[in-house]
């Protein structure tokens, strides 16, 4: 008797898996609440021969709106993360694309061994460098597995892996990132990145807060500013401030004018001028930064303390759309 009670329930459970099979539709699979997903992934956790530079990189995806599947790229500035570029990185996501803040080797030793080089192929080699992991230079020293390419590559993979409902996989290409499909942007020296990997691959957009490459001994831009790229001068969007600590704004004006953007029209003030802005692609801001602690006109552009505030906190209107704008929101 007591066998008989430790089958019967097995034989029951038997019944009822063969009844479901045969008369019961699998159920359908739960809607996803409408929000913003946030995912702070550390890189080595893409790929474990990656040490340094490990902190988080930041995603994020929002199905409240359409996606315009398209991957906005975003690298932050020398010693940051991606940690101080969130409101952007949420703006962006807000407006339909796929976003990646991206961790990667940005330590100030490209500067220290270009600013004042008699070598003006000096930032070209360590961009590239930065870019790929090929050793072209003892400017900088990244490897393969620590380029941008390689663990933006990996970083995909991964989230495709992950949210494959998400459609991260469309930005895949092989063994490659599908570069057309990106927008990519950055801050200081990020926003050099993404100008420079526009150079080499044809990308969607490119949008630069901040940033220039300055050679302060020969008085001039890298030369990399003036080479012709795969991706048309039309796509390329720069935000500047005028007051900027680190990059005089007379240097600024003269790298915008070499890399093509003034054909598009002159410079225009944010802060006078409404959306769209004469349709230029060079944009400046004279506005107060919210936070003064280290570089605060240099940083207002896109780093979250930074950013000039409105009266209610919230971030200043005329600094949002000018993101919308550049974004082609």
């Amino acid at each position: 008797m007591r066998f008989l009670w430790c089958i019967i329930p097995y034989f029951l459970m038997i019944g009822l898996a063969c009844k479901k099979s045969k008369t019961t539709p699998d159920p359908a699979p739960i809607p996803t609440s409408p929000k913003l997903d946030e995912y702070k992934i550390k890189p080595s956790l893409t790929n474990n021969l990656i040490t340094t530079y490990d902190n988080e990189h930041y995603v994020y995806f929002d199905n409240r709106v359409s996606a315009k599947n398209k991957l906005l790229v975003y690298f932050p500035g020398t010693f940051a993360n991606p940690s101080v570029y969130t409101k952007i990185l949420q703006a962006a996501a807000g407006y339909g694309y796929h976003v990646i803040g991206l961790m990667y080797q940005n330590a100030s030793d490209m500067y220290v061994g270009c600013s004042f080089n008699a070598d003006n192929n000096c930032f070209n080699l360590c961009r590239l460098e930065i870019y790929d992991g090929v050793d072209r230079t003892t400017n900088v020293s990244v490897t393969p597995e620590n380029s941008i390419k390689s663990r933006l590559l990996k970083l995909l993979q991964y989230l495709q892996v992950q949210y494959p409902n998400q459609q991260w996989g469309q930005f895949i290409n092989g063994t490659d990132v599908q570069w057309t499909k990106c927008v990519l942007s950055g801050h200081s020296q990020g926003g050099g990145h993404a100008e420079y990997i526009g150079k080499i691959n044809l990308v969607d957009r490119v949008i630069s807060f901040s940033s220039i490459d300055w050679n302060s001994l020969l008085n001039t831009s890298a030369n990399w500013i003036t080479t012709t790229g795969n991706t048309p001068i039309s796509k390329y969007y720069s935000i500047n401030h005028t007051l900027d600590e680190l990059f005089a704004y007379p240097n600024v004006q003269q790298q915008l004018s070499q890399l093509g953007l003034y054909t598009l029209g002159a410079p225009v003030n944010i802060d006078s001028v409404s959306s769209p802005y004469n349709n230029s692609h060079s944009l400046y801001t004279r506005a107060t930064p919210y936070a003064t602690a280290v570089s605060p006109f240099h940083n207002c552009t896109a780093v979250n303390s930074y950013i000039p505030q409105n009266a209610t906190g919230d971030i200043n209107s005329l600094v949002l759309k000018a993101w919308e704008y550049a974004l082609g929101k």
